[in-house]
């Protein structure tokens, strides 16, 4: 008789040597699937505020035509909207597990002009 436990292709020995579920953290949840949740919910706000960075940087040369200079304003969103889209790059490529706004501070920091 073998004394080996049943275990599934997703489970892996440990360093203790207990086997657990890939992608399961130490309480037994599946951690890696929330966070791919996570991963596609940031993916999409980063792809919306990407656009609408886009566009404000098309309003900021309307205004730079009319006006003769660039609103500040303006310029301080939609650096801390480049910012915000940084940080979403980082959380979905697992350069951060730290999440981004919503569910942190939205980036603030003032122009520096």
């Amino acid at each position: 008789m073998s004394d080996a436990t049943a275990s599934s292709p997703g489970d892996t020995p440990n360093p203790d040597g207990e086997t657990r579920r890939i992608g399961a953290d130490a309480n037994g949840d599946e951690a890696l699937w929330v966070r791919l949740l996570f991963m596609l919910g940031y993916w999409f706000l980063g792809n919306l505020a990407f656009s609408i960075s886009i566009f404000l940087g098309a309003l900021q040369f309307v205004v730079i035509l009319i006006r003769g200079e660039a609103n500040n304003e303006l310029k301080t969103f939609s650096r801390n909207l480049i910012k915000f889209v940084w940080q979403c790059l980082a959380y979905v490529t697992f350069n951060t597990n730290e999440k981004p706004f919503p569910l942190n501070r939205f980036p603030d920091e003032k122009a520096d002009d």
